[in-house]
């Protein structure tokens, strides 16, 4: 294997940035293929926190939204590829959250000292402060579509807290007690869903279909938790596919072939004109193999991208 060259913080006199660089543009061979194993990884993990003090976040090691982006991600990108990006963090470890765990790093908290309605209320006195979505974000330690949700929180009809879930009709509290927020799929369960999709369809579900989606919710949103989520499923199963077969969906498996997968990324970067990254191949829009291909084959998106992404003209 390919020796690894040290990390930033390995290399004494290099600053971070004092001002944001230029457009973020992805680069033509971002680094020895296949380069950054586990190990690699966790010692890139620890020397960012050595560094800056703090343990990156998923946002920070990728090029989204390069227009918004903090004084971290603009310190990745100014040195991409020194540092992984986070997709390939989460091809080797499973989840981002897993890699910082095996590097000892505190990931963003999942649970907060303060509830729901007073980070609403910090949110909507920052934002009527001027403050702008990533302040109050990075303030209350939480993602920036939390704050948006913040600012759009509707009075619970039932106990007037509020609502921060754009499809809820109810808040957390009060939907607590049901039975079905704590559903547990089995295999029989799984498969006896499938069929009854596929009944009212005529067709299997897709894998992105019965993937939750904030900017394109469709019937699998409109209608939980009667449908498992692709996770779950994969969980159960361990790929998708061998779901559809216990449950005799009968449907034509798709075999991705390099060209197939060539095609799917070269379509998402004509019509976005950026690279995928997790979120997208999440996404019920996403027109190429889902993540658990791309990481059979390639060992990540970011791997499928280095092979056979389309390449930015200047």
């Amino acid at each position: 294997m390919a020796a690894v060259r040290p990390a930033p913080a390995d290399r004494p006199g290099r600053a971070a940035p004092a001002a944001p660089p230029g457009r973020y543009v992805p680069l033509r061979h971002p680094g020895v293929p296949r380069r950054w194993s586990r190990d690699a990884i966790l010692h890139a993990l620890q020397a960012w926190a050595a560094r800056t003090g703090a343990a990156p976040r998923r946002l920070d090691w990728s090029g989204e939204q390069p227009e918004r982006a903090t004084r971290a991600q603009r310190l990745w990108m100014a040195e991409h590829p020194d540092w992984p990006s986070s997709s390939c963090v989460a091809a080797h470890f499973g989840s981002w959250s897993a890699g910082l765990a095996a590097a000892g790093l505190r990931a963003r908290p999942l649970t907060f000292g303060t509830s729901v309605a007073e980070r609403v209320d910090a949110a909507r006195r920052m934002a009527a402060a001027g403050r702008s979505l990533r302040e109050i974000a990075d303030q209350l330690d939480v993602s920036v579509s939390s704050v948006s949700n913040y600012l759009r929180a509707r009075r619970c009809p039932e106990c007037g807290g509020p609502v921060t879930s754009p499809r809820a009709t109810r808040c957390a509290g009060c939907t607590a007690h049901e039975p079905t927020i704590a559903r547990v799929w089995t295999r029989e369960s799984v498969s006896a869903a499938v069929q009854a999709w596929q009944a009212e369809h005529g067709r299997a579900p897709t894998y992105h279909e019965w993937t939750p989606s904030r900017t394109r919710p469709g019937r699998w949103e409109a209608e939980s938790p009667r449908w498992p989520s692709a996770a779950v499923v994969t969980d159960i199963y361990g790929n998708w596919n061998a779901a559809l077969i216990d449950a005799r969906a009968g449907v034509q498996l798709r075999r991705w072939s390099d060209d197939a997968i060539r095609a799917a990324l070269a379509t998402f970067w004509t019509r976005t004109g950026r690279p995928p990254t997790s979120a997208d191949v999440a996404d019920p829009g996403w027109p190429g193999p889902c993540v658990q291909t791309l990481r059979r084959r390639f060992g990540g998106l970011a791997e499928a991208w280095q092979r056979l992404g389309p390449v930015p003209r200047d």
